[in-house]
């Protein structure tokens, strides 16, 4: 008779494993020379010989993965020459689209040569290569759909692209420069320099008097480009369908959500910092700026990392009533209703608990922390004391009188620290992180030290979870 609580030790070994990603059903199609050829070997070739590397990571997307063997092998060929070895990276830490510096550390790795889409986070450690896949498009009809849509020719112009099509731009903007006298393409700031917003290098050039095209489809590059840089007009053009159209990411279903999150994020008492990422620029900084500002409203704040980000991890937080995101922008996570509880960005984070922010409608929105920086564009100043002033209100989501409850640290003569919480006139409340398992039906193991008998020791099980050798079912 077969148990109801385990299956057959077949099915372990029979289960079929989906190869395809889902999420990326257009690059199933996808082959070498989208990528990679003769330009591309000879390309990191030099590049490494240069440098004087001596081990290299190669980090692969999984959709890439079936070809990472070839690439290796004909670049290990040519770096086997100076010495060099070649390293490939599957899985990475977080997101594929980010340089994963933690997995190449374990090699002692000198350099990573990224394959496939990019973010282009600044790296902090390592220097990076990167290698885009190559994107179809046809230059003739982008420019036709330009001169057919814009008749004058005067027109202050700002064309930006997806990274799978920057082969593309010389030839765009040797067709498009004659017609349009005013134009300008971003350049994307690559590994080792200095962005000036987001991804891109804008030379001093600002575009809220210009009309803006971005060339791509609907992505996550499209809506940080377009709501990073500030521009009169968006427009886009899908290169699939050669469609070129007025379009703006911002519609008011999806900026209600997060509005309704941003009120999810002031009314709680406890916030979990995900720390997503542990190579972008900053990203310390944006940990401390949180927590500073959590304290001054007297929420209890833990960091959390737990590698790639996904429901099932975060559910295990139950006493935690809201998490901000610290990682790529390029992440789908914000915009997934599959969270047991809140997942916010940090611009979101800023918008429920800096005063400077009060009452204010920002005009643009941003899931890259850099920009909550100073020298960033959304940065404000955040001073504690001004928390303290800040008026009494009512919560939009559940209809309760919401205050700031100030944290102070207090050493007694013993030399201790007590942390205390001033709820009101007179009334302190000790602030305590155990404080949430009083509610539990189920507090974790308890020791009960000298009041058990002694266990009889016994001998374990052996084998494998799904059937033990000693596990007797007929």
């Amino acid at each position: 008779m077969t148990s109801a609580f385990s299956s057959s030790e077949a099915a372990a070994i029979e289960r079929q494993v989906d190869l395809t990603d889902s999420n990326q059903p257009a690059c199933v199609d996808i082959r070498l020379n989208d990528f990679w050829g003769e330009a591309q070997l000879a390309e990191c070739a030099q590049w490494i010989r240069e440098q004087n590397f001596k081990k290299v990571c190669l980090q692969f997307p999984d959709i890439l993965l079936p070809f990472s063997t070839e690439i290796s092998e004909q670049l290990g060929e040519v770096a086997s020459a100076v010495n060099t070895g070649v390293y490939i990276l599957g899985d990475t830490s977080y997101g594929s689209c980010c340089a994963d510096e933690i997995a190449a550390s374990h090699v002692g790795a000198d350099a990573i040569i990224h394959f496939g889409h990019a973010c282009l986070s600044r790296a902090v450690r390592l220097p990076i290569k990167y290698v885009f896949i190559r994107g179809q498009m046809s230059v003739d009809r982008f420019v036709h759909a330009m001169r057919e849509e814009f008749t004058d020719r005067n027109i202050d112009l700002g064309i930006f692209y997806d990274v799978s099509l920057a082969h593309a731009t010389r030839e765009i903007k040797d067709q498009l420069e004659n017609d349009f006298p005013n134009i300008s393409f971003g350049q994307l700031a690559m590994s080792g320099e200095q962005p000036d917003l987001l991804c891109w290098k804008l030379n001093g050039r600002t575009y809220e008097n210009s009309v803006c095209v971005f060339v791509g489809g609907d992505n996550k590059s499209f809506f940080h480009t377009s709501n990073g840089i500030k521009a009169r007009q968006w427009f886009r053009y899908d290169p699939e369908s050669d469609a070129l159209t007025q379009d703006s990411p911002l519609d008011s279903k999806w900026l209600r959500r997060r509005l309704y999150y941003v009120e999810k994020c002031k009314d709680a008492s406890s916030l979990g910092i995900v720390v997503a990422t542990l190579t972008a620029n900053g990203y310390l900084d944006v940990v401390n700026r949180v927590q500073k500002m959590a304290k001054a409203r007297g929420i209890r704040t833990y960091i959390i990392s737990v590698g790639k980000i996904n429901p099932a991890k975060l559910a295990n937080f139950v006493e935690i009533d809201c998490f901000v995101l610290i990682g790529c922008p390029e992440n789908d996570l914000f915009t997934s209703r599959d969270f047991f509880k809140p997942l916010v960005s940090v611009f979101e984070c800023e918008l429920a608990f800096n005063p400077a922010w009060k009452n204010q409608l920002p005009d643009s929105y941003s899931t890259d922390f850099s920009d909550l920086l100073p020298n960033g564009r959304l940065y404000k100043d955040f001073l504690a004391e001004s928390v303290d002033n800040t008026e009494t209100d009512i919560s939009l989501v559940t209809g309760k009188v919401r205050s700031v409850n100030r944290v102070e640290t207090e050493m007694t003569n013993g030399g201790e620290c007590q942390v205390v919480q001033l709820r009101g006139k007179n009334e302190v409340a000790q602030v305590s992180s155990g404080d949430v398992l009083q509610n539990r039906t189920w507090q974790g193991l308890e020791q009960n030290l000298g009041r058990d008998a002694p266990a009889v020791v016994e001998e374990g099980r052996s084998g494998i979870p799904i059937k033990y050798q000693n596990d007797n079912l007929e």
